[in-house]
């Protein structure tokens, strides 16, 4: 009687070590996910409860968090590359090494270039035999004025509002001259961002998110400066931007290696937004 007693009590004892194992995991996971869910000012006195050892509170707060929806991670969600421009080597399509940027000189044949400033503006598209490795480039040296070159999707504009749009290009700045990007909006705002690339002694890769820029309003018909208001703009609505560009606001300092911009190429990341026919250009 007394053997089957024992056995009786060790199979007793034996199944509460293996509920209060369980318990332990359940509790374990529950921490380790617990950075995840939301508990509030509720923290304390729950955390509390647990270690005290409350089995059903550990169990129903466990399977609450687990039933938390996944989190919806922007950067699951890129968007796709919307343009690239790498402009065409001028000595090869008409034997010039400094010619003016023209819409031919274009790679892509679904973009449309765009150039701001006052009639007599000089950009260039330049291609030097020497360094070996320079590549094609926009330059802004030689222009005696303000000036801003954009470009723009013949078929979409581009949503620019998410935090993983992305605008990258690779430049090298001379002298003072800071490049800074450009945006028209799809009511015809043209804004000017303050994000700014300066002087370095080789080509680098800069990219930055929109979303993170500050804007201010450039004013295209006074010579391609800002807006005389002198006012940040406030939540500017970039999911649908018409054109993407650069400037540096400044005139060239005149030919040479002195002030000015040199752009290899540029890329936009943002989702195509199909162009209305009344889109204004």
């Amino acid at each position: 009687m007394r053997h089957a007693e024992g056995s009786i009590f060790e199979r007793v004892f034996a199944q509460i070590q293996r509920l209060a194992g369980a318990f332990e995991l359940v509790k374990r996971s529950f921490f380790q996910g617990l950075a995840d869910f939301a508990l509030g000012n509720e923290m304390p006195l729950i955390h509390t409860l647990i270690l005290r050892g409350s089995p059903a509170l550990c169990l129903m707060l466990a399977g609450t968090a687990a039933a938390q929806p996944a989190r919806d991670y922007p950067e699951d969600h890129r968007p796709p590359l919307f343009l690239r421009e790498t402009w065409k080597d001028p000595m090869a399509t008409e034997g010039k090494q400094e010619p003016g940027v023209r819409q031919d000189h274009l790679e892509s044949a679904n973009l449309e270039l765009k150039l701001y400033g006052p009639p007599n503006l000089d950009v260039r598209i330049v291609r030097h035999a020497a360094p070996k490795d320079d590549p094609t480039y926009i330059w802004s040296g030689s222009s005696p004025a303000n000036w801003a070159l954009t470009l723009r999707d013949k078929n979409n504009a581009v949503d620019l509002s998410g935090p993983v749009a992305k605008i990258r290009w690779r430049i090298k700045m001379a002298g003072f001259h800071l490049l800074r990007p450009v945006l028209k909006l799809a009511d015809g705002t043209f804004l000017v961002g303050d994000h700014a690339d300066g002087y370095t002694a080789d080509w680098i890769v800069s990219e930055f998110s929109p979303a993170d820029v500050r804007w201010r309003g450039l004013d295209i018909g006074r010579g391609v400066v800002e807006t005389s208001d002198g006012q940040w703009k406030q939540n500017p609505d970039l999911s649908r931007v018409d054109e993407v560009g650069f400037t540096d606001l400044m005139r060239g300092s005149g030919g040479g290696p002195g002030g000015g911009t040199r752009v290899d190429w540029i890329e936009v990341y943002g989702k195509p937004v199909p162009r209305s026919v009344s889109a204004p250009r």
